[in-house]
C-alpha cells in the first residue's frame, strides 16, 4: 500500500443537473477532472481513462451514496 496516495472521495449531485461537487470542499468538478480543484485530493474514478465511463461511474456512485442516506 503507498502511504503517499491521498484518499479517494466520493462526489454527490446538486439537485437535477449532472454537475458534481466533492466533499471535501464542495466545489464543482468536471468529469476530465481526477483531484478537486480546491484541495488537490484525489477523487472517485480517476483512475478511469474514459471520460465517459468516469462519468457513469461518478454518476452511480454519487446516486448509491445519495440512496443510503
Amino acid at each position: 500500500m503507498d502511504i503517499n496516495k491521498v484518499e479517494i472521495l466520493p462526489l454527490y449531485p446538486n439537485g437535477t443537473n449532472s454537475t458534481f461537487f466533492t466533499e471535501c470542499c464542495e466545489a464543482a468538478i468536471c468529469d476530465d477532472q481526477p483531484c478537486c480543484p480546491v484541495c488537490g485530493r484525489e477523487v472517485i474514478g480517476s483512475e478511469i481513462e474514459s471520460k465517459h465511463e468516469r462519468h457513469l461511474y461518478r454518476w452511480r456512485s454519487a446516486y448509491r451514496e445519495d440512496q443510503k442516506t
